[in-house]
């Protein structure tokens, strides 16, 4: 079995430092530099600072977390960036990864304005960042976009990056809302859609509902908890819903969401029956999707889901924004709408000899599941084995 190589701590001497490196363990200490870079400068909807704050403050316990902020200083005295890390307690381990704790799709540092890292600076960057973080077995950032918002990430330049066996995918969308989806799908597409719009129709009253009271936002999100539960239960994947704190998350960042977050909650009805719901965020001209859920078998033969996405779709375009991003993940009924893909990389960086020990497990892991890809008859088996294990788990 073959092991990745891997790249050893960077290290820089004193005189030859561009950077300094200064390290925050609460959001209260960096939280007005944050909302200025986040006005003026560049970050994705993951590391808003609203929606950073929440996840420190609501699943840092049940993660085993502790929110790390470092903040990286040029020669002159001015911040370049903000970096958001969490170090986690593991069995039998410590690790340093993004502050995302399961429920951010991106990577990317929160960037001044006007102030962009070559390659080479940001190698040295991450020397001075390194100095600053707490002790630690492993440090494993994934999900890295090439760039946020259209700038360059600079953590994506790091030489010791490795492309991941995930991708992102996405769509601009221009123009007049009510044709969008003329534009984005092929005529075949859409004379499917319109097929299922009309069995759909047949079944009752048809309602996309944007969520704007406390009242919608409860009962939409109710739907969306009861149908993702089914349908993960269905098919034996871990739900990561089932967490009472990250259910209770969710939920309060779309009430958040009535008051400026960036969470927009919608839901799409049958003479008042729930049929579909859609969660996502929305920052810099771009919604970004992020929990889908459909109703069940009695719906499925009307694609309950593409329906909703379509909706969504002409919503963001009639508020003005530019891209729809579907994150993570290439399914099938993303190339419905003409998305085109992006690759997200991950830098793993081994500190200990326990660390490397967690890295050969973690290679050996990876693997195994290229392996069982290749061998579809033993996946099937497994998936089959593993589903098994799932419901009578739950």
């Amino acid at each position: 079995m073959s092991v990745i190589p891997e790249r050893p701590a960077p290290t820089l001497p004193v005189s030859a430092r561009r950077y300094s490196a200064r390290l925050h363990t609460t959001m209260a200490t960096v939280a007005s530099l944050w909302s200025r870079f986040e006005t003026d400068g560049t970050a994705t909807a993951y590391q808003r600072l609203d929606w950073a704050t929440a996840v420190a403050e609501r699943l840092s316990t049940e993660s085993k977390a502790e929110p790390i902020i470092v903040e990286v200083v040029d020669a002159g005295g001015r911040p370049v960036m903000l970096v958001p890390l969490a170090r986690l307690r593991r069995r039998g381990h410590h690790a340093i990864t993004w502050l995302d704790l399961g429920v951010c799709d991106y990577a990317a540092p929160i960037l001044a304005p006007d102030i962009d890292l070559s390659s080479a600076e940001m190698e040295q960057a991450w020397a001075v960042i390194r100095d600053v973080l707490p002790r630690t077995d492993l440090i494993q950032i994934s999900r890295i976009p090439d760039d946020v918002n259209g700038r360059p990430n600079p953590f994506a330049s790091l030489p010791g990056n490795r492309r991941m066996d995930m991708q992102a995918s996405g769509v601009a969308i221009e123009g007049d809302a009510e044709t969008l989806l003329s534009r984005l799908c092929r005529p075949s597409t859409l004379k499917d859609m319109a097929k299922l719009r009309r069995r759909l129709e047949r079944a009752g009253a048809v309602t996309f509902v944007e969520a704007r009271s406390a009242g919608e936002v409860d009962r939409i999100f109710d739907a969306l908890v009861e149908q993702r539960r089914s349908r993960f239960a269905e098919i034996g994947r871990f739900n990561l819903l089932s967490r009472p704190d990250v259910e209770a998350f969710y939920r309060e960042g779309a009430h958040r969401g009535l008051t400026g977050g960036p969470v927009r909650l919608f839901g799409l009805a049958v003479d008042g029956e729930w049929i579909a719901c859609a969660y996502g965020l929305v920052h810099g001209g771009t919604f970004h999707g992020i929990l889908l859920t459909m109703a069940g078998e009695a719906w499925r033969n009307t694609s309950p889901g593409l329906h909703i996405v379509a909706e969504t779709l002409r919503w963001a375009r009639a508020e003005g924004l530019g891209y729809f991003d579907f994150t993570v993940g290439v399914m099938p009924y993303k190339s419905d709408f003409g998305v085109q893909t992006r690759d997200l990389s991950e830098l793993f960086e081994v500190v200990t000899l326990r660390g490397h020990l967690v890295r050969r497990l973690i290679a050996g892991t990876e693997a195994s599941k290229i392996w069982l890809r290749g061998h579809p008859e033993w996946f099937a088996r497994a998936q089959k084995a593993r589903r098994w294990l799932r419901r009578k788990v739950a």
